[in-house]
């Protein structure tokens, strides 16, 4: 689970749910991101090509998708019968669905990362990240959508255990609080991109296939899903098979109609709620905190992967704030780099809960940091 939405690198934000942007900010040393990272959910064995006809295929694939540019004809038919076969998805819905779409160049253009470049990269610091995302009129929206729906952040909180502030976090980062959903097909986005980008066939091929099955959810043409060029939908910008495993519908009981991420805070608000909980997400501890002292500690075996919160207090390597956590509790050290100059932080189990959102260390650090700036406005 941005880019305003429409995952458009430099000036927006992150793009939701585990796609993330195509040319994300140069992260610190101490994670490196991926800039095209893998969906939270692992994504089925699915071959980048299927024989159109098959000695014994019952597939309908034999025919024209006019809106695809020549070169891609063969493979919309491999990719019509791989959503037969592969995805149990019928044909006539199918052949439907992919007729009417459209190849969507834009949306290419936008995903096709950057071509590497003789110079060396210049760093892009942290806080110039966050202060996009953490400034006045962002802060002001965020009290003005606590106000509204004050009583709802507490209840999606108490039944989750994710605060209110975190999930305010991520609806800033991806949408502004749902003021630009993205105007692009769902569909199109997901077939031009599987069709496209080689590298990443096969996790577009299964986000098409997610596309045709939230829609039948959904009950509404597949081509009328509307989003960022990504695929990601909706106010938290979930991608469709985020949206069909992790999509709960406020307070209605377990086969209950489906929920509208694109309308409904409270079905938006769950259903974020539900997704961290999924990813591991654990009530009651911190997120990050800054490292305090530690003058002369040699910090750098430490600054990879996750280690023992006791290793690290055996290093004099200490919070600012006490945890109250287990020594045996993983965490990771962080060097972000604020006003202040690079500055050390511990990164609990939680810290990586967000990364399963988006796993740039940018963006999660950004999340904690407008959760606790509007905490600290709500509370005076």
């Amino acid at each position: 689970m941005t880019i305003l939405a429409t995952c458009i690198a430099a000036a927006s934000s992150a793009c939701a749910t585990n796609v993330g942007p195509v040319n994300p900010p140069a992260a610190p040393a101490v994670m490196a991101p991926a800039p095209l990272p893998l969906p939270a959910a692992p994504v089925p064995e699915q071959p980048s090509a299927t024989p159109a006809q098959k000695a014994g295929s019952t597939c309908v694939s034999n025919v024209a998708f006019q809106n695809f540019p020549l070169r891609y004809q063969q493979r919309m038919q491999e990719i019509a019968c791989h959503l037969q076969e592969r995805d149990g998805l019928p044909a006539g819905y199918v052949i439907s669905a992919l007729q009417n779409a459209r190849f969507n160049a834009r949306a290419v253009e936008i995903m096709t990362p950057s071509p590497p470049s003789a110079a060396p990269a210049i760093p892009y610091p942290w806080w110039r990240y966050r202060d996009r995302f953490v400034q006045q009129d962002r802060l002001d929206r965020g009290v003005q959508f606590w106000r509204g729906h004050a009583a709802l952040l507490q209840a999606v909180s108490q039944k989750y255990g994710v605060p209110g502030p975190i999930l305010m976090g991520i609806l800033n980062i991806e949408t502004g609080f749902g003021t630009f959903l993205g105007n692009f097909s769902v569909l199109n986005s997901n077939l031009s991109l599987a069709l496209a980008l080689p590298g990443r066939r096969r996790f577009f091929l299964h986000q098409t296939a997610e596309t045709l099955k939230l829609a039948q959810r959904l009950g509404v043409p597949p081509g009328t899903l509307q989003g960022s060029p990504a695929g990601a939908m909706g106010m938290s910008q979930f991608l469709a098979s985020s949206y069909l495993r992790y999509g709960v519908t406020w307070n209605d009981p377990p086969g209950g109609p489906m929920p509208n991420l694109w309308r409904s805070p409270a079905d938006v608000l769950a259903s974020t709620a539900n997704f961290f909980r999924g990813h591991g997400w654990q009530p009651g501890q911190p997120v990050l905190s800054q490292v305090s002292g530690n003058r002369g500690t040699n910090v750098a075996p430490f600054l990879q992967g996750r280690h023992p919160l006791a290793q690290l207090r055996a290093a004099d390597i200490r919070p600012e704030l006490p945890s109250g956590l287990p020594g045996s509790t993983p965490v990771g050290l962080l060097r972000l780099q604020t006003e202040h100059g690079p500055t050390l932080f511990i990164a609990y189990p939680n810290f990586y809960a967000i990364m399963g959102y988006n796993p740039n260390t940018y963006y999660s650090a950004t999340v904690w940091a407008y959760a606790e700036a509007i905490r600290r406005i709500i509370n005076g």
